[in-house]
């Protein structure tokens, strides 16, 4: 739904159209994001817990950290 719709310009019919097609996608997103979870949920469930850690991984800061966004910074901008 790429076209732009100028709202002021439609009826009150076609803006209640509107609103229910809205709702409509949104809860069959709602429903696909459940129904998401609960596969994944069910994955994680199924798959035995890891407590091995890769070699080289245990020495690295958790993506997204503040010591990992650091250690980002420090490649891009090294002192010197």
């Amino acid at each position: 739904m790429a076209t732009t719709l100028d709202l002021a310009s439609c009826s009150h019919a076609e803006l209640v159209a509107l609103v229910q097609d809205l709702q409509n996608r949104l809860t069959e997103r709602e429903r696909q994001i459940e129904e998401l979870k609960t596969l994944l949920e069910g994955k994680m469930a199924a798959q035995p817990a890891s407590t091995t850690v890769p070699p080289g991984i245990e020495d690295q800061p958790a993506p997204g950290s503040q010591e990992d966004l650091l250690a980002q910074l420090e490649k891009i901008y090294p002192e010197g």
